[in-house]
Order: C-alpha cells, then structure tokens, then sequence
C-alpha cells in the first residue's frame, strides 16, 4: 500500500536535480517542500514537520552529514525520515549515514522511480535501504 500526500523536504543545491525530484513527488501524489540553503533548513523543520527529508550531502559551504547530525541533535527529526542523496558514495559516507539512523542513501544521477520507491518501502518496513 502506497502512502500519498507525503510531505517531502529537499535541501538539494542542484537547481536541475531538485526540478526532477519535484515533479517526480508530484507525479507520485507527494508534497514537495523546497529548502534552498542550508542556513534554512531548520526553520523549515520547525514550519513543517514533513514526512521525508531528502538532503545532499555535499552542500554550499555545508556537509550535509554533520548538518543532519547537529539537527538530531536537537531532536528536529524525529518524526522525519531522512535520506541522503550524493554524487559520492564513498563507503565510509554511507556508513556514517546508516550509523545516523538515515532511512536510506541514493546515489546521483537519482532514479526518480527509484526514489519513490525507497520513501514507499520505508514507510512499509523499518529497515532503511542503501544504494
């Protein structure tokens, strides 16, 4: 069973590969949400509490990784799933975000299908999944 109307929050610096996230949530029945800084991304999480956080790990001026980690910290996230998304999945990068509690890593050039799917599975079972 596919859950609709999800929220989902895009910190992704990309202005094309955020574009093609979008429509593909939309085309999904899915609520996109855009963050376009980093320096955003909090309020944002206090505004909303989406769903799903989709987030890159390589941000202007930011990691994404130690971004998401001080937001844990601060219990931002803990109604929220988060995935990242990379150009680079370097093993240890990966791991450090299993370690995190991420629900999920996708690698670049992002599979919207693939996507979609990964937030659905994720909603059906408590085992995150990794590219």
């Amino acid at each position: 069973m596919k859950r609709e109307n999800l929220s989902v929050l895009i910190l992704e610096p990309n202005a094309l590969q955020c574009d093609l996230i979008k429509l593909a949530l939309i085309r999904h029945r899915m609520n996109p949400i855009i963050c376009d800084q980093p320096l955003a991304l909090r309020e944002r999480l206090m505004e909303n509490t989406p769903d799903v956080l989709l987030i890159d790990t390589h941000l202007p001026g930011w990691n994404g990784l130690d971004l998401i980690e001080q937001l844990n910290s601060e219990v931002l996230l803990s109604r929220t799933k988060v995935f990242f998304i990379s150009s680079l999945a370097f093993p240890e990068v990966v791991h450090k975000a299993a370690k995190m509690g991420a629900a999920g890593f996708l690698v670049k050039p992002l599979d919207p299908d693939l996507l979609v799917s990964r937030i659905h599975t994720s909603f059906k079972s408590a085992s995150g999944y990794f590219q």
